[in-house]
Parts: C-alpha cells; structure tokens; sequence
C-alpha cells in the first residue's frame, strides 16, 4: 500500500474521531453535518466553509436550535476537487427541467439544446447562462435535502454508538477501580 494511501486513511480516521467527539449532544453533531452537506451541494465555491459556519453560529446565537459548527466544517467537505464536477453535473442534470420550465424562452433563444451539454460560449451568456445556473441552484437545493437528512441519521447514529461505548468503557474503569480498593 503506498504511503499516500496510507497518509489519507490517516487523516479520515483522525476526522472521524474529531467529529465523533467534537462537543455537544448527538442531535447537535447530526445537525451541524446535516448543514454541511445542505451547503456543500450549493454551488457557491469558496463561499461553502464560511456560510456554514456563519448559519451555524447565527442559529446558535439567535435560537435555542444548536449546531455542532465542526460537524458543519466538516460536511461541508463533501464537496472537495475530487468530487465538485460530478455533484454540479448531477445537480445540473436534477434542476435543468426545473429550470426550463421556469424560464421557457431560454431554450427559443439559444439556450442548452434538449439533451445536449453546449459548453460553447454562447450557452454561458443571456438566457443559456441563467438556465444554468438556475438549473444548478435548483438541483442544488433539491439533492441538498436528502444528502443532508441521510447525513443527519447517519451521523447522529455513529454519534449515539461512539457515547454510548465511551460511557461503558468509564462505567467498566470505576467498576474496576471500585473492585481494586474493595480487594
């Protein structure tokens, strides 16, 4: 196995053991992820980190609602240079109906040809541009949602697990401890 690989698992078992102990209740760690990946499907590159955490802190601070904001950093990663190209070409693939439905002239006037991908530089201007990127911020929206409910029950299950092991493995230390003096 060459070290690169090595190198990576590294750095995905290290996150997920900070985001498994990363502070607050389960539901706190889930809805922070579940933020994360709801952003991470947006297309809005480079902005995604910083709107996490800015909705993360302004829900924190304006309600009672509480969101993890290292699980929000951390599921906003979901969208990384390995995968950007093939999320954006299924949200596009999700919202372009959506969009033409919405905006029927764009394809009269030169928009993306029905079924066909025109990344000319036409289709990037006038009504073709604004069919794209409402096709992307539809589809965005629209994966979004379940992405990040799936990522919430998965989350919040590998968060229960993770406490609920480290609360019977204190439970078994003061048992031992209690032993150990009682003997």
């Amino acid at each position: 196995m060459s070290s690169w690989w090595r190198g990576a698992k590294k750095k995905l078992r290290q996150g997920r053991v900070r985001l498994l102990r990363s502070p607050g209740a389960p539901g706190e760690v889930a809805g922070g992820m579940a933020l994360g990946l709801f952003i991470a499907v947006l297309p809005i590159l480079g902005l995604q980190l910083p709107l996490a955490l800015v909705v993360a802190e302004a829900l924190r601070r304006l309600t009672r609602f509480r969101l993890s904001r290292v699980a929000a950093a951390v599921g906003v990663w979901l969208n990384n240079p390995v995968t950007v190209a093939p999320l954006y070409g299924l949200c596009y693939v999700i919202g372009r109906p959506l969009a033409r439905l919405l905006l029927p002239a764009s394809h009269e006037r030169g928009g993306v040809e029905a079924g066909v991908l025109d990344f000319s530089a036409r289709s990037f201007t006038g009504p073709g541009a604004l069919e794209v990127i409402l096709g992307l911020v539809i589809g965005g929206v629209l994966l979004g949602v379940p992405i990040a409910w799936v990522g919430y029950r998965i989350t919040y299950g590998m968060v229960t697990r993770d406490h609920t092991r480290r609360e019977e493995r204190r439970a078994r230390r003061v048992h031992r401890v209690r032993v150990a003096a009682g003997a």
